[in-house]
């Protein structure tokens, strides 16, 4: 569960060192960093971090390939060529192929729900505005939202229910509801927030909400769920398209 009182910058940071953030997104990150020297220390940690993981995965590969070269029976025929050219041109060929191995294993690789979840999933930025006048409900929703753009769910997620049980007609605002519910673990009731949303095929929140069920399905365990869901989204062309097949690569 995430602090209440402060926004965990973890999935941001995730999202910008993978280029996976909107042009929107990344202004309001690169401000972030400009004004917060604790953010630019834990984004200098993961790059780091990420470069040792890499380095040790390549190490493990590396001891894969020599493995199989041992074992294989493969026997190259070529040419004689003279002997600089001939071990540059073995080098770079093996450069070449260890490259593409090197991709393709990275690419395929497989990760369980919850590293899937945290790599790809971040919650939707605020995208309502507010009348002028005294209204109550307005007011709520003001409050809801300035507790959702802090990263305070629980308080956030009070302020949509209570506006969600008055009018139950604000559809739109089970998007955030859901969103809140998901980021305080209660992943059954953000399914059925987003489940409001589809059944209502209510077009504005439609594609964010299939896209946030999805993740409900993986952080339950029903990977075969998740699966139809990320391939529908996939098929679908959409917004999230390019992000639900990487996704759809690397689930188990």
């Amino acid at each position: 569960m995430k602090n209440n009182h402060e926004i965990d910058y973890a999935a941001f940071i995730e999202r910008y060192l993978d280029r996976e953030m909107s042009q929107e997104e990344q202004l309001w990150f690169t401000r972030e960093l400009k004004g917060n020297p604790a953010l630019n220390k834990e984004l200098k940690l993961r790059e780091k971090v990420n470069y040792a993981v890499a380095e040790t995965e390549v190490m493990a590969f590396r001891n894969q390939l020599n493995a199989i070269f041992e074992t294989s029976d493969i026997h190259i025929q070529s040419k004689p060529l003279k002997p600089v050219r001939r071990k540059v041109a073995l080098v770079s060929s093996f450069a070449a192929a260890l490259g593409l191995m090197l991709l393709l294993w990275f690419s395929n690789r497989n990760y369980n729900n919850t590293e899937i979840y945290n790599r790809y999933f971040s919650p939707a930025e605020a995208g309502f505005t507010f009348r002028a006048e005294g209204n109550v409900m307005d007011n709520d929703l003001r409050t809801a939202m300035q507790y959702y753009e802090a990263g305070n769910y629980a308080q956030a997620l009070t302020y949509f229910e209570k506006i969600l049980n008055a009018d139950k007609s604000r559809i739109g605002l089970n998007l955030y509801s859901g969103i809140s519910q998901m980021e305080l673990e209660k992943y059954n009731d953000a399914r059925k927030s987003f489940n409001k949303i589809i059944d209502n095929n209510y077009i504005l929140y439609l594609e964010q909400a299939e896209w946030y069920l999805a993740f409900c399905y993986l952080m339950t365990n029903e990977t075969d769920k998740a699966k139809e869901q990320f391939a529908m989204i996939e098929n679908r062309k959409g917004y999230y398209q390019k992000q639900a097949r990487k996704i759809l690569r690397h689930i188990k």
